[in-house]
């Protein structure tokens, strides 16, 4: 059952699923993050140690070595971005404050593809265009992070290389190599939250920033096949998803909207100006 207020504090309320799909209050349901220096991307250095660390385990066997050291330039280099407190979602939304919004719009929009299908409220809701998202963000007062806030809240201020340390663990996100095949509820991991306290920000289902692919100051443009399919100005998406590699879920990993199946898996999260 899911009351009023509820605040994941243990083990075992983090492994439930949510029922009603909101967690905690209104304040409890966002984290502020302190204005300040985040350094951004990758340094080459870290570039080549995740090629090592995942250049022979792929999700798609098309990819090789050298294919995947390029994708990763997008990240580099590593620099510095001074950032205003913003607040962001502790989680990302759910099915069913999706399907309230859709509600209280009235106007027939078709559901997305994880309310068609009937997963549970408490999961996140995936198959939701950018701007589908940007409506949604808009109609409570909010907007989408930019990757760089996404980026600093999934780092925390240790600048971890993951949300929940600097090794990957199967057992902390969902993504391919948790073997769960489909999302999971957005809780179900929140003992293993980012530094700030911002939860699944690894894995589950690729998250939705505001921002346009660039080239980070003193880089390179990568065209690889996002800009092959969808053009040189996609929109930024992060965090990985259930169905692919953990490579994904790093904190520095840019990635964009891929029209094949298995990238289809697209949510987001809130964010809002710092009061």
């Amino acid at each position: 059952m899911c009351g009023g207020a509820r605040t994941v504090i243990d083990a075992a309320a983090a492994a439930s699923e949510l029922e009603c799909g909101v967690i905690g209050t209104e304040e409890e349901r966002f984290v502020v993050i302190p204005g300040g220096v985040a350094h951004v991307g990758s340094t080459a250095a870290e570039v080549e140690l995740c090629v090592e660390e995942w250049g022979d385990r792929l999700a798609d066997p098309r990819y090789r070595r050298s294919m995947f050291r390029d994708w990763l330039m997008k990240e580099v280099p590593r620099h510095a971005v001074t950032l205003a407190s913003f607040a962001i979602g502790r989680f990302p939304v759910t099915n069913a404050e999706y399907r309230r919004y859709l509600a209280e719009r009235g106007s027939g929009d078709a559901p997305p593809e994880s309310l068609a299908t009937g997963e549970p409220d408490g999961h996140p809701v995936w198959g939701v265009s950018y701007e589908d998202a940007e409506r949604y963000a808009a109609s409570r007062g909010a907007r989408l992070p930019t990757e760089a806030e996404w980026e600093y809240a999934a780092r925390g201020p240790g600048e971890r290389r993951y949300p929940f340390g600097d090794v990957f663990d199967a057992e902390r996100c969902n993504t391919l190599e948790s073997g769960l095949g489909r999302t999971t509820a957005v809780d179900r991991y929140a003992v293993y939250p980012s530094q700030f306290g911002v939860c699944d920000m690894a894995g589950n289902v690729e998250e939705w920033t505001s921002s346009r692919y660039r080239p980070y100051p003193g880089g390179s443009f990568v065209a690889d096949d996002l800009v092959t399919h969808g053009g040189r100005d996609y929109r930024i998406l992060r965090g990985g998803s259930f169905a692919r590699s953990g490579d994904l879920a790093r904190c520095a990993r840019r990635h964009g909207p891929h029209p094949e199946p298995a990238f289809r898996f697209r949510g987001f999260r809130l964010a809002r100006d710092a009061e």
